[in-house]
Formats: C-alpha cells, structure tokens, sequence
C-alpha cells in the first residue's frame, strides 16, 4: 500500500497511525483455521475404517461418495478463511479503524470510527487477536458484534494507540 494508496484513503487531518496484516501461526491455538484440515484428515481415516470392515459393494460406494463430498467440503473451507486473511488488511488511524479486504479488481474497505471503540479484549491466538469495536445492528438492537485486528504480531504497539490498553499490554 503505497502513499498515493493512503492519500486517497485518509480524510483531511486524519493521520495513519498504524496498519498491519493476520499473520496466523499453525498452532493448537488457532484451531479454528486449522480445524477443517483436521477434519478433512479425521474424515479420511474414519472413511478408511467403514470400507475396510463394510462387506457391501453398494455400500462402500456410498461411503466412499460421501467421505470425498466431507473432505471436499472441509478443504474448502478452511483454504476459504486462509485465503481471505491472506487478502485481508487493517489500519488504525486519528479517526477510523480500517478493514481492508484485497481482491481481484479492487480494495473493499469497512470502516468504523473510533467513537465505537470498547475496552480491547485480547484473544490468545498465535499471534494475538485485539477486538476493540463495537458494531451494533441497526434493526436489531440486542444484535453486537466485536470487530477487532486478528492474528496480529505487533499488538503492544496497536494497544498503546488505543483508549484503553488491555491488561499486561506495554503503553
């Protein structure tokens, strides 16, 4: 993202504070980008048990049908999530919080004014997650969500530029 990028994107006397990317790890901590590979594999396995003790040609059809359409399915998604954090890339600035979702013929962006900003609640990924805003929905009140940077690895100094630090960040 170069300086022409970032003068089209910042309002006037709005200043880029920071900006960074999910780098997820493979670890037990990210189970949640990991799970749909296990599965997949876990499928595999339990599919090779059925048609090892299945005496039923037809049978063994179906289960072979069905094994592929759940690995398949399971790949799929999890390659899905890999993929959109690999396009996907955020910024704090004086006013907003940025999401920037990287495609083909474009750059989408959500933004979200620090007005919105909560107590940042640290998730222990690999690295750490930092969700710090408050997305309410317009027709359904009792409907929140909490937005935040995933997977980043320089979250102390994200921290340090927020309202509220989270507990054992450095400020």
């Amino acid at each position: 993202m170069t300086d022409r990028f970032w003068a089209d994107q910042l309002d006037p006397g709005e200043r880029l504070l920071w900006t960074g990317r999910p780098k997820p790890r493979v670890s037990i901590r990210n189970f949640q980008l990991i799970g749909p590979f296990v599965g997949a594999a876990g499928t595999v396995v339990a599919g090779g048990l059925l048609l090892t003790y299945s005496d039923l040609p037809v049978a063994q059809s179906v289960i072979l049908a069905v094994i592929i359409a759940l690995v398949v399915i399971s790949l799929v998604r999890g390659l899905n999530k890999w993929s959109g954090l690999t396009r996907t890339r955020y910024a704090l600035t004086t006013h907003r919080a940025l999401f920037f979702k990287l495609e083909k013929d474009q750059t989408r962006v959500k933004d979200f004014s620090r007005s919105a900003e909560t107590k940042p609640d640290i998730r222990p990924t690999s690295p750490p997650s930092v969700f710090f805003i408050r997305q309410e929905s317009m027709d359904k009140a009792a409907l929140v969500a909490h937005l935040g940077f995933e997977y980043i690895e320089d979250s102390n100094s994200l921290s340090a530029l927020m309202a509220t630090s989270y507990e054992g960040a450095d400020k």
